[in-house]
């Protein structure tokens, strides 16, 4: 297994961030959502959407292997993670870019008490791995489907 590298995205690395998301999206999330969705999604998940979020005081963590990209995480103030996707599975890379961005995210923010994310029903067995629970009920927007969860800062594990 390659070790795994993490850093914050540079100004510039929009395009190829979203190019990750937009190949596990396709592969794991899609199939769940219909035309309206996925369009409504890739209007978040561009490269402009996502360097505006930046300027606005977000941030994004990345995770790389061999120099391949393989993870990013989205990091929208005060509280939200806005995009979470790995493309290799079960090496704790979702976990290590949480912790991460809830470190960073604490060191900005010392009174942040929870952490909240709209998860597809694909990704929340996940985001339940990782410590987080539902918050409100499933909810589709836009034609998204998502589950509110939230972490307890404190109950989050590394």
């Amino acid at each position: 297994m390659e070790p795994t590298v993490y850093r914050e995205m540079y100004d510039g690395e929009e395009a190829a961030v979203c190019a990750l998301v937009e190949y596990v999206f396709n592969a794991l999330v899609a199939p769940e959502y219909g035309r309206e969705g996925i369009e409504e999604f890739f209007r978040f998940a561009s490269p402009g959407a996502m360097a505006g979020r930046v300027r606005s005081g977000g941030f994004v963590l990345l995770a790389s292997q061999a120099q391949n990209l393989v993870g990013m995480l989205e990091f929208a103030p005060p509280d939200r993670i806005a995009l979470l996707f790995v493309s290799v599975r079960r090496q704790g890379i979702a976990r290590e870019l949480l912790v991460r961005a809830v470190n960073r995210a604490k060191s900005e923010n010392a009174t942040l008490s929870k952490i909240n994310v709209h998860s597809s029903p694909y990704a929340q067995a996940a985001y339940r791995r990782m410590g987080f629970r539902p918050s409100g009920k499933v909810t589709t927007a836009h034609g998204i489907r998502y589950i509110p969860m939230e972490l307890i800062v404190a109950n989050a594990r590394g």
